[in-house]
């Protein structure tokens, strides 16, 4: 799911209909549980990207150290890498590898769907404050007290 699907999602999910209060607080275990297993989702997939990042790494650390067996550049479809690299210098070609560049764009993607879900659920969390102050704005202008 894309973030701005999300977005769209919750701008249509936030809105509280102040006439109808009482429904609104009983939506609010539904629209907890929406949002939780997106979050969840996307948090899975974020784990999933941290751990093929790690791989990429430690492979392309393998490919521009020259130690990557000729067996696995095949299957791989890689070409031997002829440059010699000293081990500081390794660390700024893999930084700079278009894969690992992807990768790294997936994972800052999935941190900002996740931040962003973890800012809607805290706001659901919320709203029967919301609607209780909503409730009792209403007494009061109605002279309940």
């Amino acid at each position: 799911m894309k973030l701005e699907d999300i977005q769209e999602l919750w701008h249509r999910d936030s809105e509280i209909d102040y006439t109808e209060l009482g429904t609104e607080s009983i939506r609010i275990p539904q629209i907890h549980d929406k949002y939780l297993k997106i979050f969840t989702d996307e948090r899975i997939r974020l784990k999933g990207v941290e751990f093929e990042l790690s791989k990429i790494v430690r492979t392309k650390t393998e490919y521009y150290s020259g130690k990557m067996s000729q067996e696995e550049l095949e299957r791989r479809g890689w070409e031997q890498y002829l440059g010699r690299l000293l081990k500081n210098e390794i660390a700024n070609y893999i930084e700079s590898d278009d894969d690992v560049i992807k990768l790294k764009q997936q994972l800052v993607v999935l941190q900002e769907k996740v931040s962003y879900l973890d800012s809607v659920i805290r706001m659901i969390n919320n709203r029967g404050f919301q609607i209780k102050n909503a409730l009792d704005w209403l007494k009061f202008t109605n002279g309940n007290n």
